[in-house]
């Protein structure tokens, strides 16, 4: 089987139509102009649910290639961090890239998170027989605790990635950016734009190197001082899309089967179980379950706590803020606002963790009582 390139179909084609241009820098605000947003109502009085996910992370970055098992080859996608939601039209496209390399009809994928969703609808679109096998379906998958800002970061350590994986990376993000443009305030969908906020004390250093491109992040741009959000004394404001798992979930689920994908849900204790699978070709994307599955000793978990706030519709920014407890960001969505803030490497743990709920609730009040002051 011959690999593809990284950049393959329409996605190529589109990327033509992403050329770089420059950002502009603007002046320093004249008044706060952000005394006009809603202040978000952050009271414990006002939680609705609080998750907790574990990310599948990778320091050398997420696993994208293939390989030859006895009579089967296994396509693997998986250890996105928390960026699988991001990443998934642009890592889950290659990986059903190199499944219909195989010149195979029936396909297995695993998983029915995003990335594997992704993959099947992709596939199934193609004309391919596909199944996906799960033990978890959406709503209750992984990939539905996920935030979701469109800004893929920290899922891969810098001192363990190679540069030609970092110029992948940078191919498959602009990718991934393009097969999201589709779905924004297409209904059902939960795709949207948001002003969002990149708050700082200190000038940002990726100022010119934004993930993927400055491009991909309309109306960018950088302010200095007097009229910053909640007066930071930087801040990176653009255009950002935010991915509502709840709708996007249910949403590509119904596409995948109305384009030919069935389900079957199952477990598998072992790799031994993957094997017996009837299909030559099988798609991992078993996400943080691939470390057992296929003995990778890499992944680890990192574990993320959300908080749900009752909805509001006023709430139309987002922002990720570094306050003295902590960093703390915060995405509207129509099903409610989610506060979160929370990384810790290496944690198993799922059970909420009241501590941090009340720090986030009460951090994100904290911030929120600037707007009114």
């Amino acid at each position: 089987m011959q690999r593809r390139q990284f950049i393959t179909g329409a996605g190529a084609m589109s990327l033509a139509a992403c050329a770089s241009s420059p950002s502009v820098r603007e002046p320093t605000a004249s008044k706060p102009y952000w005394k006009n947003f809603a202040p978000v109502r952050s009271d414990m009085s006002r939680v609705t649910r609080t998750l907790v996910g574990l990310r599948p992370y990778r320091p050398q970055g997420y696993r994208l290639d293939w390989e030859v098992m006895g009579e089967k080859t296994v396509v693997h996608s998986y250890g996105h961090g928390g960026c699988g939601v991001t990443m998934s039209w642009g890592t889950s496209v290659v990986a059903a890239d190199y499944a219909s390399d195989t010149g195979v009809e029936d396909v297995a994928v695993l998983g029915c998170g995003v990335q594997g969703l992704t993959a099947a609808l992709v596939l199934a679109r193609r004309g391919h027989n596909v199944t996906i096998y799960a033990e978890d379906l959406p709503p209750h998958t992984t990939s539905n605790i996920a935030g979701v800002l469109w800004m893929p970061t920290t899922y891969y350590d810098d001192n363990e990635v190679t540069p030609e994986w970092l110029s992948w990376n940078r191919k498959l993000i602009r990718m991934a950016w393009l097969g999201f443009i589709p779905y924004v305030n297409r209904p059902g969908y939960g795709v949207y734009w948001a002003d969002h906020h990149a708050l700082s004390q200190r000038q940002p250093n990726n100022w010119n190197a934004l993930p993927g491109g400055n491009d991909l992040y309309p109306e960018l741009s950088l302010t200095e001082g007097q009229g910053n959000l909640f007066d930071y004394p930087f801040q990176q404001r653009f255009k950002a899309m935010i991915i509502d798992p709840d709708y996007y979930l249910d949403a590509i689920l119904k596409d995948a089967q109305l384009a030919g994908a069935r389900i079957e849900q199952r477990s598998f204790s072992d790799l031994s179980d993957v094997m017996a699978l009837p299909q030559s070709t099988i798609v991992n994307c078993t996400g943080l379950g691939a470390g057992a599955l296929f003995g990778d000793d890499t992944i680890k978990p990192v574990r993320g706590q959300l908080t749900h706030l009752l909805p509001q519709k006023d709430i139309t920014y987002s922002y990720v803020a570094p306050t003295s407890n902590g960093v703390l960001y915060m995405f509207p969505r129509k099903t409610g606002i989610v506060l979160g803030g929370t990384t810790d490497y290496g944690e198993w743990g799922r059970d909420p963790n009241p501590d941090e709920i009340r720090r986030m609730v009460e951090g994100h009040g904290e911030l929120a009582s600037r707007i009114s002051a």
